[in-house]
């Protein structure tokens, strides 16, 4: 199996000659949801480090995603979610451990709108 390649959007840039700005109509949807994930990992972090504390997380995660991660609220909420993410206790939480949540309610996003669509597929297939 061919392995993937990516490019740096401001690798891009650079190359390109000029800097892109988050309002740059050349950057999708997608490209700046990615990049607001980064930033927002990263901006959590009082200390610039490349992991978060767990008080740093949940602070994010209240923060950032309120409605969908509403069990990291409490102490109890936050260990089981990080034991779910495979956070050793007493270690940060990395932007790997991070995705491994993203990945996790993007999965349930996706399943709830997949859902929908069978919904409204079978209505119009009735009608």
């Amino acid at each position: 199996m061919p392995s993937l390649h990516f490019t740096s959007p401001a690798l891009v840039s650079a190359q390109s000659g000029h800097e892109t700005s988050p309002m740059d109509p050349q950057n999708t949807d997608l490209e700046l949801a990615i990049k607001t994930l980064v930033e927002n990992f990263h901006s959590a972090s009082s200390t610039n480090a490349n992991t978060l504390t767990a008080q740093e997380f949940q602070s994010m995660l209240s923060k950032e995603l309120p409605t969908m991660a509403k069990t990291a609220g409490d102490q109890e909420g936050l260990n089981k979610l990080l034991t779910e993410m495979s956070v050793e206790e007493g270690k940060g939480v990395t932007f790997k451990d991070f995705w491994k949540l993203v990945e996790s309610l993007a999965n349930a996003q996706f399943g709830l709108l997949s859902k929908e669509k069978q919904v409204k597929c079978v209505k119009c297939s009735l009608m």
